[in-house]
């Protein structure tokens, strides 16, 4: 009877344990279903406030309302509306479990994983890709070639020093990104990550245009410097990332700011570099590496304030380099 009963006892234990899992496997399906209902209107909307209760205190700072915003954008920029989930797979290890789903929308699908830790949404991941699009590219290269154009009436380039500024520029492209990785080590914010890779970035550009321009055509040396950055490199770029690396870059902002932010950051380069050829005065060069490190640094907050600090270097660069009386006196001529 007591051994009947022993029996009895570890068969109920067994069948708790089998049963278990299953249970909390349906508690966080259930909290994952759920997430999943509200994260897509969140998407198609634009009110994270449906989201935010899910997400624990940690996963809240990393995911704000303008990380979401941006994730949105980019997001239904690629895939249009999103329409349905379907529940694809759930592991854990230890305290940690994950939650897979696949994500329908209007321009394909893409997988979203669910991370959850004691009970808390610690993580989101989407495995969402960008489709190529070249709108960004060309409207850099209309924007430069434009600025080339104009300058080509008022004085024509010089192909040698037109050439050596391309060249600048794709070297200096080589050189650049390490300054975001060196940022990572000596500044602890955001912020000031993104001033130590503008003012670097300025310094170095500005002082490579500066030695350069001695006893050469200062304009046609920026202008190439500018086609460089805005015309080969993006070119390269889209090339290289969508159709040789297989990472499709998109282009999601407004193509006038790409355009305008082309043409306004050639003429800069013209404008400084033919500045620096006719007055070798190292002040001039510490007034341009302030306005185009404002410049760059105010792109990741605001891209208005970006042109604007452009457009006040390109008029310093009007002043300080003559290429007014240069037009005047070949009238006058």
């Amino acid at each position: 009877m007591k051994m009947r009963r022993l029996t009895s006892i570890a068969l109920l234990l067994a069948v708790i344990l089998l049963l278990q899992p299953s249970v909390l496997a349906d508690e966080f399906t259930e909290k994952g279903n759920a997430f999943m209902e509200d994260f897509i209107k969140a998407m198609n909307t634009g009110n994270y406030s449906l989201i935010e209760p899910y997400m624990s205190e940690r996963l809240k700072k990393e995911l704000g309302e303008r990380e979401f915003a941006q994730l949105r954008e980019f997001t239904l920029t690629n895939y249009g509306k999103l329409l349905s989930f379907s529940f694809v797979n759930e592991s854990r290890e230890g305290d940690m479990v994950k939650l897979e789903y696949e994500v329908r929308a209007e321009k394909g699908s893409f997988p979203v994983a669910l991370t959850y830790e004691n009970g808390e949404l610690v993580g989101i991941g989407l495995g969402v890709r960008a489709k190529p699009n070249p709108a960004g590219m060309v409207a850099m290269i209309i924007g430069s070639l434009l600025v080339l154009g104009a300058f080509y009436l008022i004085r024509k380039p010089s192909i040698p020093d037109l050439v050596l500024g391309a060249g600048i520029a794709l070297g200096l492209s080589v050189i650049i990104p390490f300054y975001g990785i060196i940022s990572l080590i000596v500044a602890y914010s955001t912020v000031a990550r993104a001033l130590f890779t503008a003012f670097t970035t300025a310094i170095t550009v500005e002082a490579v245009k500066f030695y350069f321009s001695r006893n050469r055509d200062g304009l046609s040396l920026g202008l190439g410097l500018g086609i460089g950055q805005y015309i080969l490199l993006s070119i390269g770029t889209f090339v290289a990332t969508n159709f040789i690396m297989q990472l499709p870059v998109s282009f999601t902002g407004p193509i006038y700011w790409a355009f305008l932010d082309a043409a306004i950051f050639t003429a800069f380069h013209a404008l400084s570099a033919e500045t620096y050829s006719k007055l070798r005065d190292i002040r001039l060069l510490g007034l341009f590496v302030l306005i185009e490190g404002l410049a760059l640094g105010s792109t990741a907050f605001h891209v208005g304030i970006s042109l604007l600090l452009g457009l006040i270097g390109v008029a310093f660069g009007i002043r300080f380099g003559g290429v007014i009386d240069g037009i005047a006196g070949r009238e006058a001529r």
